[in-house]
């Protein structure tokens, strides 16, 4: 199930996972996840789950700040944001009828792949 972690520990994960979030515009979930994971003991489909509920606020501030301070393209930002609603509604109703370990597997996968992209790059 989970211990319940501390609030110390909870400010200490928040603002880790925002600045990750923040700076890079993603990340964020992936810190959250291995945070809920390892140091509060969630089974994979909570872990990931929370991870989301904790990224939406934050990405809410940094998308903000984003908009005041930085040259984003409006449409682009709708455009995106309409297949992110679809895809967002899609992966958490199959969430439930994926094993944890196919989760893990699945994240692992990705997580290379991106950090591979990102090394090429």
């Amino acid at each position: 199930m989970g211990e319940k972690i501390s609030k110390k520990q909870a400010a200490i994960f928040g603002a880790v996972i925002g600045l990750i979030n923040g700076i890079f515009g993603s990340g964020g979930g992936v810190a959250a996840v291995y945070a809920f994971e390892k140091k509060g003991k969630m089974e994979a489909r909570k872990s990931h789950a929370t991870a989301v509920a904790v990224i939406l606020p934050i990405s809410i501030v940094s998308a903000a700040v984003y908009l005041f301070k930085a040259d984003i393209l409006i449409l682009n930002v709708l455009q995106a944001s309409a297949g992110g609603v679809i895809g967002g509604l899609l992966g958490a109703l199959l969430l439930s009828k994926i094993s944890n370990n196919l989760i893990h597997k699945i994240f692992g996968v990705v997580i290379i792949a991106s950090a591979v992209r990102m090394l090429i790059i």
